[in-house]
């Protein structure tokens, strides 16, 4: 009996060598895939990483300029804030008051729409450095082509549409005309 048990146990650890040693084979084949591809992953990663630093500078660029520009456009609001305040305390009367305030109002108006056009130049300018970030090189020609095309269709219609005015301010003038005896027969008409 002794002889049946040993043979068993031998069989059973041949049988084990054999799923291992397949089972070690196959994991150790799957670890160097595996490998393989996060080697190959180093370079996107890598991309990725650039990608993110220089978004990173972009993002910090943008905020420092937007701050110096909201604190030019606050210094702005205090200089001319204390230039009406001044412009009131040396009114002669309210009538010159008023009059000089009206006055101011053409500053104000050209200071707000310098600031709001300075705001939109540094978004665009922003837009324009993230954008280039994760767009190909190679993209970017095509779609300055897109826009000049659409700029010389734009220039066209803005071309044809005072023909088609023309166009229309005679036709009414042909209606005009051809209503005026009628209604002077109807005048006329009524009249009698």
């Amino acid at each position: 009996m002794d002889a049946q048990i040993q043979n068993f146990v031998d069989n059973v650890v041949v049988r084990a060598k054999d799923l291992t040693g397949g089972t070690v084979t196959e994991v150790r084949n799957a670890t160097k895939d595996v490998a393989g591809k996060v080697k190959g992953a180093k370079g996107t990663v890598h991309e990725i990483g650039q990608r993110g630093l220089k978004l990173n500078e972009i993002a910090f660029r943008y905020m420092e300029k937007l701050i110096k520009l909201q604190l030019k456009f606050v210094e702005g609001s205090f200089d001319e804030g204390a230039k009406r305040l001044s412009t009131a305390a040396n009114a002669p009367s309210f009538r010159k008051l008023v009059k000089d305030q009206v006055t101011l109002l053409p500053m104000t108006r050209d200071r707000i729409a310098r600031n709001a056009k300075e705001t939109i130049g540094l978004v665009k300018e922003t837009r324009d450095g993230v954008v280039s970030l994760f767009q190909p090189a190679a993209a970017k020609p095509k779609r300055a082509k897109k826009a000049t095309a659409s700029k010389a269709v734009a220039k066209k219609a803005v071309r044809k549409a005072p023909a088609k005015k023309a166009a229309v301010r005679k036709a009414s003038a042909k209606k005009s005309v051809a209503k005026k005896p009628a209604v002077k027969k109807a005048v006329a008409a009524k009249a009698a």
